[in-house]
């Protein structure tokens, strides 16, 4: 399985992407190093996943819509010293990396579920980026996942709130709703429903996973990046696991 290089939709999608990508780096958002992992993880995507290219608008929603959910609030953020600065090339590993794996196993095995691991580590990327996002505007000191009485101060790994929470729900809706509506075009799941609702419960499971990581071993063993690059493998493993049950 491969894709179509003089398929014009595909050449579109590159162009737009490396308009995507110029874009966020003249704005400051990105740095060089940032900007050639993207280009590379995007071109890894597109010869990986074969006829299923496609799904690298997945991961051009996670990049938009995790930019523009930066900006909510951002002087709340600024002011308890949380905002993010500018992202560099091990956040692209952090956040990229366990999907490219997936992307890989699948170009090695042709098997279907891992497109889903694919699209569940996307999910928990974006679910835990809304999450992390959102929670750093809560008024309230959050609590540590893993001590649930003890309240934190904004920005302590491995501290959530309710806002938090729903913060990752709806990122990982973020990615379900794009891979639905990239189904509707070419019907790659059996169940639009049971991907769907498999996409959110796969994203916050891993977000989920990253906060409790981020409470025992970060700092101590693992940095922030490689933390994010374990619980979006964790949160692809489990799309991959339960894709036989769809």
């Amino acid at each position: 399985m491969s894709s179509n290089v003089t398929d014009p939709f595909l050449i579109l999608t590159i162009l737009f992407a490396g308009f995507i990508l110029s874009f966020t780096y003249l704005k400051g958002k990105i740095d060089l190093s940032a900007f050639l992992a993207s280009g590379f993880v995007g071109i890894l995507t597109i010869i990986f996943l074969g006829e299923f290219w496609y799904f690298i608008y997945v991961i051009f929603a996670f990049f938009i819509a995790g930019n523009l959910v930066s900006k909510y609030k951002y002087e709340i953020k600024k002011r308890n010293g949380v905002a993010q600065n500018i992202r560099t090339w091990r956040n692209v590993f952090g956040n990229g990396f366990s999907a490219i794996i997936f992307a890989f196993l699948y170009y090695l095995t042709h098997e279907k579920s891992f497109i889903y691991g694919f699209l569940g580590s996307m999910a928990t990327a974006s679910a835990d980026t809304f999450a992390t996002e959102i929670g750093e505007i809560y008024e309230k000191k959050p609590r540590l996942i893993t001590k649930p009485w003890k309240r934190v101060r904004v920005g302590t790994s491995g501290a959530v709130s309710i806002p938090g929470f729903f913060g990752a729900i709806l990122g990982a809706i973020t990615i379900a709703l794009i891979t639905l509506l990239l189904d509707f075009y070419h019907n790659f799941t059996n169940s639009e429903i049971l991907t769907t609702l498999l996409l959110v419960f796969a994203g916050f499971l891993g977000s989920i996973a990253d906060s409790f990581l981020g409470a025992t071993i970060e700092k101590k063993f693992l940095d922030t990046h490689l933390v994010n690059f374990f619980a979006t493998f964790f949160g692809g493993a489990i799309s991959t696991m339960f894709y036989f049950i769809l």
